[in-house]
């Protein structure tokens, strides 16, 4: 190990934890801010009979959503409470959100109990703040912190924590369990302007789900400054065409972003589980994250075939991430069958891919069924396993027009010893796969 690559994983390593710590200091202690509308409280003592002031809190908070009205304030003291639904008389506007979140200096829990359930289930409901606030302990089939169904739109989740959100059985298959579900079923009523930001997720065993899942017909999503530790699978999804929402044409997520975030350790006994998965999204946006010690760092694929070629995964943008020490793959792009759906107009752009893998079956870079990716500028490197650089099974038919420019490739010795798999013909030499990829990927070295 030269002292030139301790000295880049150290500035990683430094990266890494300032991220995390930038993402806890998001969390608010308290929630404090002007409100344009009335202020109320509700407290486990309190009493749905009272006024729902400070001193005269009410008890429940169904009672206590249900008096809410533009630009109003609900303040929830310490405490344990059920679960809670906004439905779509709970509305703001643009410029008076309805804001419900913990009292000054007060952590309230909005518990299960250890029981199956959805903690806070919004259907319908408009121009929303949740913030502060701790969702835990739900434990059963389908069970979730946050549930946001078709219709709801403008909505902030911030400064929030989830943990022991779990499914029981999480090894059979399709036993799931989410902390974020935004679930769009509809093809005239789409979830749109969502912000989940500064929020940290832990502890949870969520199956065959996400920590994070944006799913169906859902628009201008912003998952931002999150930290999602030791979840269980996949900490963020953006998935489409399952059929979820009858519309084809709008069964998946679109115009969305994921940035500044840090996953670590969601590592799936029963399934790879990236840290970061777009699965049939367009127009998606994944810049700046950490993700580190997962099964695989961040993939774009297509595990469904759509019903016509223009609903393919595509515009999707990967730039500006870290992704290190991951179990498996780095970085994925592609339907890992032939007879799925394609993945398209990818780029791959200034990242640094270091260090994943632990053993020589895993690859830095995997490319299966793709058309028109770019990848430019990022650095694919591992000191530590002799596995292939890039990994491209399929044949030109399914591999249609991949660009490299401007990157750096290493894997632990010489150019000449290096480790390639292009379009089924494995490259132990930089130079000839290089010429094989066009002539001007980049330089082999540390």
């Amino acid at each position: 190990m030269t002292r030139m690559l301790d000295k880049k994983m150290a500035v990683v390593v430094f990266i890494a934890i300032f991220a995390l710590i930038g993402a806890f200091m998001l969390v608010p202690r308290c929630c404090t801010f002007a409100t344009s509308g009335h202020v109320y409280y509700v407290a486990a003592d309190g009493d749905n009979s009272w006024t729902g002031t400070e001193s005269k809190p009410f008890k429940t908070l169904k009672y206590a959503v249900s008096r809410l009205e533009a630009g109003d304030t609900l303040y929830i003291k310490g405490g344990t409470y059920g679960k809670v639904t906004l439905d779509g008389r709970v509305r703001g506007t643009k410029d008076a959100y309805i804001t419900i979140c913990n009292a000054p200096g007060e952590s309230p829990v909005i518990s299960g109990g250890g029981s199956k359930a959805v903690l806070m289930d919004i259907e319908g409901a408009s121009y929303v703040k949740v913030k502060g606030l701790e969702f835990a302990d739900a434990d059963g089939q389908d069970s979730c912190g946050i549930y946001v169904g078709a219709g709801s739109s403008h909505l902030v989740i911030s400064g929030n924590r989830f943990h022991d959100i779990t499914v029981p059985r999480p090894a059979v298959e399709d036993h799931c369990a989410n902390c974020i579900l935004l679930f769009g079923d509809s093809g005239s009523k789409s979830i749109n302007h969502v912000t989940i930001s500064g929020n940290q997720f832990y502890d949870c065993e969520t199956g065959w789900a996400e920590c994070v899942s944006v799913t169906g017909n859902a628009t201008s999503v912003k998952v931002n400054l999150n930290d999602i530790n030791n979840t269980g699978n996949i900490g963020i999804d953006f998935s489409g065409n399952y059929g979820y929402c009858k519309k084809a044409s709008v069964d998946f997520p679109r115009n969305c972003e994921a940035k500044n975030n840090t996953v670590t350790n969601c590592v799936s006994k029963y399934a790879t589980s990236y840290g970061i998965y777009v699965d049939g999204g367009q127009k998606i946006k994944l810049s700046g994250n950490v993700v580190s010690k997962c099964s695989g760092g961040i993939e774009i694929g297509a595990e469904q075939k759509p019903q016509k070629y223009a609903y393919s995964t595509r515009y999707i943008r990967v730039t500006g991430n870290i992704v290190s020490e991951n179990l498996e793959n780095g970085i994925t792009v592609g339907g890992y069958e032939k007879k799925l759906g394609w993945v398209r107009n990818v780029t791959v752009d200034k990242n640094q891919c270091l260090n994943n893998g632990k053993d020589k079956e895993q690859a830095i870079l995997t490319l299966s069924k793709c058309n028109g990716v770019k990848v430019t500028n990022n650095a694919f490197s591992n000191s530590k396993i002799r596995c292939a650089i890039v990994y491209s099974e399929f044949s030109t038919k399914y591999t249609r027009k991949i660009s490299f420019a401007g990157n750096r490739f290493y894997n632990g010795g010489g150019e000449n010893s290096a480790s390639f798999v292009w379009r089924n013909k494995v490259y132990t030499s930089f130079a000839k796969w290089n010429r094989a990829v066009g002539g001007n990927a980049g330089k082999y070295g540390k």
